[in-house]
């Protein structure tokens, strides 16, 4: 019970903070220690009730500025009117259900307590949770548009239980992303952005046998 009602104090926490529009992130971690919802070494980023509620809200980053001067901000999808989705709660109190695989998201909120696996390094992992994190909170809706083209979770999270980066071709699709973009989704195919020049990959979907690949959130 503690559990959910603080979890309901972080949801109306960045409902209210982000209502008037987008906030940067290093703000938003003093707010939320004033608030008492942050310990003092903490950050939104990292702390569990925060990402659950960045989900539950369809929040986005984005970064503001280039280079060493840039920041990144949170903010609220933007209603048909152009208002934020909290406006949009206030005027019309019909509650906007997401047909995401529930697995899925469980499954990926267990990754933040794991260990990477044997051939990923620490940055490699961050990287392809925060994908995934990315992938379940995109704006375009990808999870939903994945789950009615027939892709299930391991065409999309799945890997090699020590080594996902030795078998990287019968890993799922978030392990090709490594901070680049979704761009396309099909139902045997993706197109991805690549983060470093920006050119174009497809990605086909793998038909993997039984037993090759788990899923990372069952690795224990």
């Amino acid at each position: 019970m503690k559990d959910l009602h603080r979890q309901a104090r972080v949801t109306a926490f960045l409902r209210k903070s982000l209502a008037e529009g987008a906030q940067d992130v290093l703000k938003l971690d003093a707010m939320a220690r004033t608030e008492t919802l942050l310990g003092e070494r903490q950050r939104i980023t990292d702390a569990k009730a925060f990402k659950r509620a960045k989900y539950s809200l369809r929040i986005r980053s984005v970064r503001a500025g280039f280079g060493p001067n840039g920041v990144w901000r949170w903010e609220l999808p933007c209603d048909r009117d152009g208002g934020s989705a909290a406006s949009a709660i206030t005027r019309e109190p019909v509650r906007e259900e997401r047909c995401v695989p529930v697995e899925w998201v469980k499954g990926v909120a267990r990754l933040d307590d794991y260990p990477p696996p044997t051939d990923v390094p620490r940055h490699r992992w961050r990287q392809f949770v925060s994908d995934c994190y990315s992938f379940l909170n995109s704006s375009e809706n990808w999870p939903e548009r994945a789950a009615e083209l027939g892709w299930d979770a391991k065409a999309l999270f799945g890997c090699h239980r020590n080594y996902p980066l030795m078998h990287l071709g019968s890993a799922g699709l978030l392990w090709a992303i490594n901070g680049g973009k979704l761009l396309e989704l099909r139902r045997d195919w993706a197109v991805i952005e690549l983060p470093v020049n920006r050119s174009q990959r497809t990605f086909s979907r793998r038909d993997v046998a039984a037993g090759k690949v788990i899923l990372p959130w069952d690795r224990a």
